[in-house]
């Protein structure tokens, strides 16, 4: 009772849609085919609703081709060139098909030419609009229907035809029902087809639902409504297809009407040509009390002579199988799903017939091919130099059939190939699982799995910093993927290098080119080099001559790599001449210094004692000393080298300043004789009478009255020839110091102290000098 309702419920749907409106495209496809002298037969094939549909097929209908650039470059105008109802077909007695399903079709044959041009032409027609009906596609009243075909570059295909699909498309199926339908192609040129499902196109909309000429590309696919999907067209069991053969099998679990796209891709010595897109509404409708045969086909076994069939009848209360085995009349079965040996490899056709429960006028049958193959085995090999991420991976695989003719390889980085052999290069290192799906036939296809690892290249980097004047070169190590480098300074290895910095010195000038070796825990290595200039260093060195008893010096440079001087003549005086030449108020070794700059502002440094005696006239006064009878001597003789005294009592002196005491009394001859050994000497001399010095004479008071009365007010000691400085000191009864003075000679004490005026009574002085001290009392009287 369930199932009759919901049977009324779709067909009351479908009549309610055919009165509120709805408009007639529910599919298409697009095909040419090159015919040589770049002519090109092109084949446009539409199907419309004849129910729901309120627009007739165009005619003519308006073709564009539109260049790579998208700019239409030729209009055609095609007529209809046949049309006719589709049938509405199912492989059982039991189920009169649905009255309220009517699709026609079109189809639109014309030849044109088509130059040759860089990235190839699109074939286009577009229409609106689709039936309002379809209940997986967003906003269907305003979706349109694009219908196009690519014709490649000429460097991919100089002629090529896209695929012909071999079947129109059923206008219904069955809902909770298997749905088996072959959508296979064909192409002209013999090129390898992959097959998928895709999205259909939309084009044009109700404001211009006939676009003459049609829009320009990109076209935009359609909006599935939620939770529709390319991966989920009807719902229930997923729509799929086979991309070798182009069998597409789903269990759909909802009424209505739907849209779904099959697309069949061709290429040529595994490079993409073109493709063609069927864009079709099919209906999902109920099918009540029907029983359906349904043989899983082609059923194919691999390498083993017994084949395996899956049974996706429907409805059937029992089975009858003929497996198609001509050796003998014993191959039935009534298993639903049964297994038969054959004899040899090769092509069979299976019966199956399903047997309903409620009228045996109603069983169903269905035939299904039967492949048995040859094992085959898909192999390949992996040619790669240590260390690089390039690999070659060449097909070996093989079996009785012969070699392959399809391939797909998954890099097991996201990258896909379908050509005999591949070169690839890996971005990153790691291991990756190479995967190789190959076949000689379209059923028996083997897939094997490596593993290539790809090592971490090392990367070799580094900058250099010169220190011209240490003449070291300060490396550092940038490189990637290392855990350790080699250094090569052209004077020197280094091996085993961990450190990232590095300072290596030179001991000589020249060009090395530095070359660093960067080596992976893999031990996988790579280089890179680098030139430094070491540039000589400056060389200070001079000589100097002098003619004798001159005081000019003349200075020779014989410095190398140099371009700035400085002289220090060691008296106060520099210079920055190359050579020069400097006359001395002094004489002597005398410390001349030379430095010297190069181009690179490094410097070297010499320092030289230079020797030379200038004449000099002797001379010399003196003084005697009154109290110690010292004699000194000054405005003696500047800048001799040497200095003989005689002080005419059998004593000598070299020092320039003597000082000399006489032992006795007399007349004495003092001579002076400068530079007495060259030949610049020089001599003075003079009479000195000497008398001994009398000394000095102490007077101290030893008492005062400091009353005021201007006489005897203050104590002062008086030195007759003073000769040194005394510092007295007066003390109390008690030790505690009352006056003092760091000279006694000229301060003088009037009784006074810190805390006031002294009291009458006896008190210590304590007077001290270089030569010792003296003791004594003072009494104050007041």
């Amino acid at each position: 009772m369930t199932f009759l309702i919901r049977i009324l419920l779709f067909f009351s749907c479908l009549i309610l849609y055919t009165k509120s409106g709805a408009t007639h495209i529910v599919g298409g496809e697009l095909n040419y085919r090159s015919i040589g002298s770049n002519l090109y037969e092109v084949k446009l094939t539409v199907y419309r609703d004849c129910i729901n549909g309120q627009a007739q097929f165009d005619n003519p209908a308006s073709i564009g081709i539109f260049d790579a650039n998208n700019m239409l470059v030729s209009s055609v105008t095609a007529y209809i060139t046949n049309q006719q109802n589709v049938p509405n077909v199912i492989n059982t007695p039991c189920l009169i098909p649905p009255t309220n399903i009517c699709y026609e079709v079109a189809t639109y044959e014309f030849t044109t030419p088509i130059t040759p041009s860089t990235g190839g032409y699109q074939i286009v027609y577009q229409r609106c609009c689709r039936n309002n009906t379809i209940i997986n596609v967003a906003n269907v009243a305003s979706t349109g229907a694009t219908y196009n075909a690519g014709i490649p570059d000429p460097t991919l295909a100089a002629e090529n035809s896209n695929p012909v699909f071999r079947n129109w498309p059923p206008t219904f199926i069955c809902v909770d029902a298997p749905f088996v339908f072959d959508h296979s192609a064909f192409d002209y040129d013999g090129d390898s087809l992959v097959y998928e499902i895709c999205l259909p196109l939309s084009g044009a909309d109700r404001s211009t639902p006939q676009p003459q000429p049609p829009n320009n590309p990109p076209y935009a696919p359609i909006q599935y409504l939620a939770p529709y999907s390319v991966n989920n067209v009807f719902g229930g069991t997923p729509l799929t297809i086979d991309q070798r053969t182009g069998i597409i099998k789903a269990i759909p679990n909802a009424l209505g009407q739907f849209v779904y796209g099959v697309c069949v891709k061709e290429f040529r010595n595994g490079v993409f040509i073109s493709a063609t897109r069927r864009d079709f509404q099919v209906n999902v409708v109920p099918c009540p009390t029907i029983t359906v045969a349904s043989i899983f086909s082609p059923t194919v076994s691999c390498g083993n002579l017994t084949a395996s069939f899956t049974n996706n009848s429907y409805n059937a209360a029992s089975y009858t199988w003929d497996f198609g085995d001509l050796t003998t009349g014993s191959d039935t079965s009534s298993v639903r799903n049964p297994a038969w040996a054959y004899p040899d490899t090769g092509r069979y056709v299976a019966t199956l017939i399903a047997h309903s429960s409620m009228d045996p006028s109603c069983d169903d049958t269905t035939t299904g091919e039967v492949f048995i193959l040859p094992a085959f085995f898909a192999d390949f090999s992996i040619l790669n130099t240590r260390c690089s991420p390039e690999f070659i991976f060449s097909d070996g695989s093989f079996g009785i059939g012969g070699i392959s003719n399809y391939w797909k390889w998954n890099m097991g980085d996201g990258s896909i190939f379908n050509s005999m052999n591949v070169s690839h290069t890996y971005v990153q290192p790691g291991i990756y699982e190479v995967s190789l799906i190959s076949s000689n036939d379209p059923y028996c296809p083997d897939t094997l799995t490596k593993s290539v690892s790809v090592l971490p290249v090392p990367e070799s980097e580094f900058t250099t910093e010169l220190d011209t004047c240490a003449q070291e070169v300060k490396v550092r190590d940038f490189s990637r993927n290392a855990s350790v480098s080699h250094w090569n300074f052209r004077d020197n290895w280094l091996f085993d290098v961990r450190e990232t910095e590095l300072i290596h010195a030179y001991n000589a000038e020249g060009v090395y080119q530095i070359m660093h070796v960067s080596v992976s825990d893999s031990g996988c290595v790579d280089s890179s080099s680098f030139a430094v200039d070491i540039p000589p260093l400056p060389d200070a060195a001079f000589r100097h001559a002098v003619r004798d008893c001159d005081s000019l010096v003349e200075f020779f440079n014989l410095s190398s790599n140099a371009v700035m001087y400085e002289w220090d003549f060691g008296d106060g005086n520099v210079s920055t001449q190359f050579s020069p030449s400097h006359t001395y108020s002094v004489a002597g070794n005398i410390p001349v210094s030379l430095t010297v700059t190069s181009p690179h502002s490094c410097t070297d440094f010499i320092l030289k004692d230079v020797f030379f005696i200038s004449y000099k006239e002797a001379g010399f006064d003196l003084s005697i000393d009154s109290c110690s009878g010292q004699i000194t001597f000054h405005s003696v003789t500047d800048n001799a080298v040497t200095y003989e005294w005689d002080f005419g009592d059998g004593r000598t002196s070299e020092l320039r300043y003597p000082v000399h005491t006489f032992n006795k009394d007399g007349t004495y001859e003092i001579s002076l004789k400068v530079n007495g050994k060259s030949a610049c000497a020089d001599s003075a001399s003079r009479l000195t009478v000497y008398e001994s010095p009398l000394g000095e004479t102490l007077f101290i008071p030893n008492s005062f009255t400091p009353n005021g009365d201007g006489i005897n007010d203050i104590f002062k000691i008086s030195v007759y020839r003073p000769c040194e400085t005394y510092n007295l000191q007066v003390f109390n009864r008690w030790g505690k110091i009352v006056y003092e003075t760091a000279d006694a000679a000229s301060a003088f004490w009037d009784g006074s102290a810190e805390d006031g005026q002294i009291q009458s009574g006896v008190y210590v002085y304590l007077l001290k000098g270089s030569a010792g001290e003296k003791k004594g009392t003072i009494t104050v009287i007041r």
